[in-house]
This record gives C-alpha cells, sequence and structure tokens, in this order.
C-alpha cells in the first residue's frame, strides 16, 4: 500500500462503547427491557442463572452487530484528591472499525507515522476474533481499531428484540483539551469536522452521518450516548414506551440545529444520558472536503426549537 493510501485511510464507523458500571446486572437490564439491547456474550463462561452477578463484564448488541456496548464491572481502585473521592470518567474505551484487514495494517502505519504508542492486543468482546490495535487519544481515553467481521450472523443465534434502536450512531466527550483532540481524530483517525460552536463544541465525521464523535469542552467523561431510530413518528412512540417504563424525558424532543435530527433524551440507570436521533443530517463528499460550519449561538446550535437544560444552561461561557 502506497504512502498516499496510508495518508487517506480512516476509521469508518463506531463499533461499540464500552463503559465502567458499579451494577452490571442492573445496568444490562435497562438496556435490554428498555432499549432492545440483547446480550450477546459475556466475559466469564455464565449460564442465565449467574448472568446476574456483577464479576463479569457483559456484551449487549442491536440488529447484526457483535456488540454495541460493553459494560464493565468497575473495579478500579477509589482516586482521592486528599479530601473527598474523585469522580472519574464511566468511559472504559471506544471502539471503531475500518472494512478490511489491508484497511487496518494502513491506518496502523498512519499511527506509528503519527508517533502514536499501539499494542495489539485482543478483540473486545470476543478475543477468538483476533488481535485489534489499542492505543490512548489525548486524553487517555482507551480506543480500539478493528476490522470489520463480515461473518457474524453465522456464529449468532440468539434472538433479537423486537424493539429496539437501529443502530449506535455517536458518542459525545467532555474534554479539557478540544483543540487538541480535534486535531489528533482528525489528523491520525481521517475524522472531518462538520460544526464547531466557537471553541466550546466540535462535531465530527468518519461516515455519511453528520457525526460519530461530539468534543465539549470540560471536564473528561460522557456527556452522552447516541442510538439512531428511523423517523419523528417513531421518536414519539420511543417517548410512550419510556414513559410506561417510568423513565422521565430530560431533554426534548427537539431539533439540533447543527445536525438537523430530531432527539429525545434520558438516563440509564447509572445515570448516563442517553440520546435517540432521527433524520441526522447525511453528508456524501468522499471526495470533496465540505468546509466545516462556524456557530455563534448554543441555543441554535443545540435546539432549534430552543429549550436548553439546566445542565447546558449553567455551563461556563465560553
Amino acid at each position: 500500500m502506497s504512502n498516499q493510501q496510508v495518508q487517506k485511510v480512516k476509521v469508518k464507523r463506531l463499533a461499540h462503547v464500552g463503559i465502567w458500571t458499579t451494577d452490571v446486572s442492573a445496568q444490562a437490564r435497562f438496556y435490554h427491557q428498555v432499549l432492545g439491547l440483547d446480550v450477546r456474550s459475556t466475559s466469564e463462561s455464565a449460564t442465565d442463572d449467574d448472568i446476574e452477578l456483577n464479576e463479569t463484564n457483559i456484551f449487549l448488541g442491536l440488529g447484526e452487530e457483535p456488540h454495541s456496548l460493553g459494560l464493565f464491572n468497575d473495579n478500579r481502585p477509589t482516586a482521592t484528591n486528599g479530601r473527598r473521592p474523585v469522580q472519574r470518567t464511566p468511559l472504559h474505551h471506544l471502539s471503531f472499525e475500518v472494512d478490511s484487514d489491508a484497511e487496518l495494517a494502513a491506518l496502523a502505519a498512519r499511527l506509528k507515522m503519527a508517533g502514536v504508542d499501539l499494542n495489539l492486543e485482543p478483540r473486545d468482546g470476543d478475543a477468538e476474533l483476533g488481535d485489534t490495535l489499542w492505543f490512548n487519544d489525548p486524553d487517555g481515553n482507551r480506543i480500539e481499531i478493528a476490522a470489520r467481521v463480515d461473518d457474524f450472523l453465522s456464529s449468532f443465534n440468539g434472538r433479537s428484540s423486537v424493539w429496539h434502536p437501529q443502530a449506535l450512531q455517536h458518542i459525545a466527550l467532555y474534554t479539557s483539551h478540544l483543540e487538541a483532540m480535534v486535531e489528533f481524530y482528525t489528523e491520525a483517525l481521517g475524522f472531518d469536522i462538520s460544526d464547531w460552536l466557537l471553541r466550546e463544541r466540535a462535531w465530527l465525521r468518519c461516515n455519511q452521518n453528520h457525526h460519530t464523535l461530539m468534543l465539549i469542552q470540560g471536564k473528561p467523561g460522557i456527556d452522552h450516548i447516541g442510538f439512531t431510530i428511523s423517523d419523528g413518528g417513531e421518536l414519539l412512540r420511543w417517548a410512550d414506551q419510556l414513559s410506561q417504563h417510568q423513565i422521565p424525558l430530560l431533554w426534548g424532543p427537539g431539533r439540533h440545529g447543527t445536525s438537523g435530527d430530531l432527539f429525545v433524551r434520558f438516563a440509564d440507570s447509572d445515570g448516563l444520558h442517553i440520546e435517540l436521533s432521527a433524520g441526522i443530517q447525511q453528508y456524501y463528499d468522499r471526495d470533496v472536503t465540505a468546509p466545516p460550519r462556524l456557530w455563534h449561538t448554543r441555543a441554535m446550535a443545540l435546539n432549534l426549537w430552543g429549550s436548553l437544560p439546566s445542565w447546558i444552561r449553567e455551563e461556563a461561557q465560553v
């Protein structure tokens, strides 16, 4: 593969998100019963009776994907600042995919050229499928890059839930190094910038969706995880579904100004925010660079219908 091809290779999609939790079984029940994700595997050879145990990690999936979410038992030692415990990010890792082993090798070469320290380690959730690339981004977040598995369906015989989102769509992360993170994901991993909100937020894409990664200036952590649903009618049905589970909407229905999609926001059993998104803007510019748009008004960028929740209104002004 030529040096030009190495420079052009990029990640193609967000494969799954790994999150820490102190109650794996409660989180697994939430994502199965409320969002319809199905258990694909566990880190132990658990039976149905002992899958409630929090000593195991659980991997849940949507549709044809091997898994979309990994729940990891939070056994990290408690960190303190000398007076009180320090709140740490619930992000365990992010996993992105490329289309082939050849692209994976090219991306490894691109990362090495960028001075990124790489390791080959077992694939998260299924070590039998071979090793994948692991490294850290500028915030220290663990990142996995894997080649897409084409024959997964032949090995999965589980029963899928009827009511579930279509796919994992994006993740929004807080970062204390916004410009460095944007530079890393664009230069090292090939993301494009769709929109900027002053020096506060950036929306990055790696495929046709307006964004796969959203970066927000702030203390490192997860702002929300986004899933795709089909349309506005389904969005309203989801609102009814959440009401039946006594799960309140934290924000929405609304329409994002940057990406144009309809959305609702709610929280999982750990308080981590989940967003359902319908009609996100699509880009078809594989061979043309579309310049990023610059937004000057937070309210219009985040919700064209005007309503902003308290946790956004109370953020420090930039």
